[in-house]
């Protein structure tokens, strides 16, 4: 054991005296944090008031119908109308579409030119709704125009029931009378929305929404946490190329040192440097940007003690892999950035396909951020993230294990 120890202590004191080391395990981790976490925050702060989002609009019906349904939309707190101006040389649906294609417009509202009078003679007509699917508001401005619509549609079936069951009992009614009718079963409608029979009341429960960290560093944090301690554990896989071509291992085969001992030892001070990079940035990012790391500490401390295992495993299989210090360098930065982008530290793995997914739970970086997830976004306890604590425990036995039989002396 204490040549075990003898040997991390002396890398780590290495480590310790490179400031460029040091700069790249605090500084430039801190720098991606916070430049991350504005990005994502949009600025700073919590948003104020409902989130607006922009709908084009080309109405092109000559009657009042156009009119109104643009002014029951623009009523909308989560809606701005953008009005299309009409185009020289080209329709106004080709010009919509263009607009679209080109992401100059994320989406456009076309109201054809006999919206009006289809509605009067009760045939019906169709809107065209064109959308940029790159783009996340054409979904919420379709959710507010397909609510109106929908509306429209129950006056439009309530006022025909109406008139059916007036037909029936007096008659035919006079053009006034089914006027009237139609007035009074629309106000019904609207009297019954504002108080419905059915209802949902809503509770939250958990912590209260002060409490909540905002989404931008939620994100940031941990996604850099564990980026960096993922790139500058990789890198230090080069240490050991450097110790076999300097036949550093073999002045140490010679002596009274087991080669499971000097194994050990290089997982161990890769392991410490690595826990002491992700302890630090962790105390940062709740001091300085005001993370909240969640409700449970002991499972913090064990997402990063088994994340951090696993990334000193591989390390040490890189450099023993690895034929030249180079070589380990242009590897370990592959595979880090690979991981990163893969296992959801870049953005989150829930906006991504099934497939994506899950090719992100094939490397570690994707069970460790879903377990900051749980503990961060979703204020998860203890027992929800021991499924990612048992994976990464068994990357870094893997990872270690396969280290062991590739490790080589010369």
């Amino acid at each position: 054991m204490r040549n075990i120890w003898h040997i991390a202590l002396h890398n780590l004191r290495l480590i310790a005296s490179d400031r460029g080391a040091l700069f790249w395990l605090i500084v430039m981790p801190l720098v991606f944090t916070a430049a991350m976490g504005f990005t994502l925050r949009g600025g700073g702060g919590r948003a104020e008031g409902p989130t607006r989002y922009a709908l084009t609009v080309a109405n092109l019906d000559t009657g009042a119908a156009g009119k109104e349904l643009l002014d029951e939309i623009a009523a909308d707190d989560e809606i701005d109308l953008l009005p299309l101006a009409p185009p020289d040389s080209i329709t106004v649906e080709e010009r919509a579409r263009e607009l679209v294609r080109s992401g100059d417009r994320s989406s456009v509202l076309l109201i054809p030119e006999d919206y009006s009078e289809r509605l009067a003679a009760g045939t019906g007509t169709t809107l065209e709704f064109m959308r940029n699917p790159e783009r996340m508001q054409p979904f919420v401005a379709r959710q507010v125009v397909e609510r109106l619509i929908a509306r429209r549609n129950v006056e439009a079936m309530a006022s025909d029931g109406v008139l059916e069951a007036y037909e029936l009992v007096r008659g035919a009614p006079t053009q006034e009378v089914a006027e009237r009718l139609a007035t009074r079963v629309g106000t019904r409608l609207v009297d019954g929305l504002e108080t419905r029979m059915l209802t949902v009341r809503s509770e939250r429960v958990g912590r209260p929404e002060a409490e909540v960290p905002e989404m931008g560093f939620t994100h940031s944090a941990p996604a850099m946490a564990l980026m960096f301690v993922l790139l500058n554990g990789l890198m230090l896989s080069s240490i050991l190329v450097a110790e076999r071509r300097d036949r550093t291992l073999t002045r140490l085969m010679s002596a009274p040192i087991r080669r499971g001992e000097i194994i050990t030892a290089n997982l161990l001070w890769r392991f410490l440097i690595g826990l002491v990079q992700m302890g630090a940035l962790i105390l940062f990012g709740r001091l300085v940007f005001g993370v909240d790391w969640g409700d449970t500490l002991v499972g913090l401390a064990l997402v990063s003690a088994s994340y951090v295992a696993a990334v000193a495993g591989l390390s040490v299989l890189i450099g023993s892999l690895s034929r030249t210090s180079k070589q380990a360098e242009s590897l370990s930065l592959l595979l880090a950035l690979t991981m990163c982008a893969l296992g959801g530290l870049w953005w989150p793995l829930e906006i991504t396909p099934r497939s994506y997914q899950a090719i992100g739970h094939l490397i570690p970086t994707g069970w460790a951020m879903d377990a900051m997830n749980n503990m961060l976004s979703r204020g998860y306890a203890l027992e929800r993230v021991i499924p990612q604590v048992l994976v990464l425990c068994g990357f870094a036995v893997v990872f270690a294990v396969a280290a062991t039989m590739a490790f080589r002396y010369e």
